[in-house]
């Protein structure tokens, strides 16, 4: 089981199908099934809509493209919104996949949008956005709430309440503590590695991941180098990411915000269609050219063996039951050397050439996540006050 992956951004704007192997990009359905995954939490990203009304309404876009992916593969395929289904599922022959959002739901955390969202099928949401919201800091730009507010608890309180796994990557720090401290159930950083191996302020420290542990969560370990090694993020620092063949990178999709201004003459839908528009362009490009990475990055980008150590080092630090896949593969930055989709298999080989036991490589590769799906629901946990 990987508990972040991305395709349906894709599905969106480029139309392809993701059970069909995608000539670029490093991953889709096809591959990742045949290499003997079964389990994902696919995540939508809302990403260029970060505007407070933009944000619901690209998740849902989103969500029905993930719907109808669901639809037409029926026969492959299914959504699952707990451990028994998955089980279910994995038992008939087909991949399990639980709907997650990355980069936000709603940046004004409307819990009348939480709860529909959940109706939807929504069982995991990265609890920041890759930008501050009105509830919880993210770890790129200025602090706002020193962690997370009185609106942050009740979300909180809420997706105990409902069963939604609470993810704390891409928030900052403070926000992560307070995430661990105010949730009655585990959570997950999806998609991250070890700041003891990596200095990347965006890993984990020891100490947040000790906090994390004692919660009963997990750490997902991501496949991207610059959180990896070491040697690549030391690089990386002075050596901006190369775009691909047509000029874009990947900061040009995911982390843009519109330049548009709204004003009486973009009103009456056309504000959204120029948005629509300026973004289907991205996307589109980015994904019709391949990209490379630079030739004296190539020798610093980490091994399969470099995301085991990091695996090695949350299991010598909490122990083999709060670590877990979150590879996070996309096109267009560094990544573990010669690997994609197609190659799953590869994970436990080195897991399990570091001496790791076989029952500890069967929680980490699928049985945690599980775990977590199963404690994400507090139904104690009532609607109170914000304190």
């Amino acid at each position: 089981m990987d508990g972040h992956v991305h395709i349906t951004n894709r599905v969106y704007w480029e139309g392809i199908d993701p059970w069909q192997r995608q000539p670029i990009g490093p991953w889709d359905y096809s591959r990742a099934w045949d290499s003997g995954l079964n389990v994902a939490i696919e995540n939508i990203g809302t990403y260029g809509y970060t505007n407070y009304n933009g944000t619901v309404k690209q998740a849902l876009r989103l969500i029905e493209a993930f719907h109808k992916v669901l639809e037409t593969h029926q026969d492959r395929m299914e959504m699952a919104v707990d451990s028994a289904g998955v089980r279910r599922i994995v038992n008939s022959g087909k991949m399990a996949v639980i709907l997650g959002i990355e980069a936000g739901f709603d940046n004004e955390g409307d819990v009348s949008v939480l709860d529909a969202m959940y109706r939807l099928g929504v069982r995991s949401i990265q609890f920041s956005g890759h930008e501050t919201t009105a509830y919880a800091d993210a770890n790129r730009g200025p602090a706002r709430w020193n962690g997370i507010n009185a609106q942050g608890r009740r979300l909180i309180r809420e997706m105990n309440r409902l069963g939604i796994i609470i993810d704390i990557s891409h928030a900052s720090e403070a926000a992560q503590l307070a995430i661990i401290d105010a949730s009655s159930a585990p959570v997950v950083a999806s998609h991250t590695a070890m700041r003891q191996l990596c200095p990347n302020p965006a890993n984990l420290s020891d100490n947040t991941s000790k906090r994390l542990a004692a919660k009963g969560g997990l750490v997902g370990i991501q496949g991207a180098a610059e959180v990896l090694s070491a040697r690549y993020y030391e690089w990386s620092k002075n050596h901006p990411e190369p775009p691909n063949e047509t000029g874009w990178t990947l900061a040009d999709l995911t982390r843009f915000l519109p330049d548009l201004i709204r004003s009486p003459n973009l009103d009456f839908g056309s504000y959204e269609e120029q948005l629509d528009w300026t973004t289907g362009q991205r996307w589109r490009e980015f994904y019709s050219r391949p990209w490379h990475e630079r030739a004296e990055a190539e020798p610093l980008l980490p091994t399969v063996d470099d995301w085991a150590a990091h695996v090695a080092h949350v299991i010598a630090l909490v122990g083999p039951k709060h670590v877990a896949i979150g590879l996070d593969l996309v096109h267009g930055r560094g990544a573990l050397r010669d690997f994609d989709a197609s190659q799953y298999e590869k994970l436990p080989r080195a897991l399990s050439a570091r001496g790791i036991s076989a029952g500890a490589i069967r929680q980490i590769m699928g049985e945690n996540w599980l775990r977590i799906l199963e404690a994400a629901r507090t139904p104690a946990v009532k609607a109170g006050s914000d304190k």
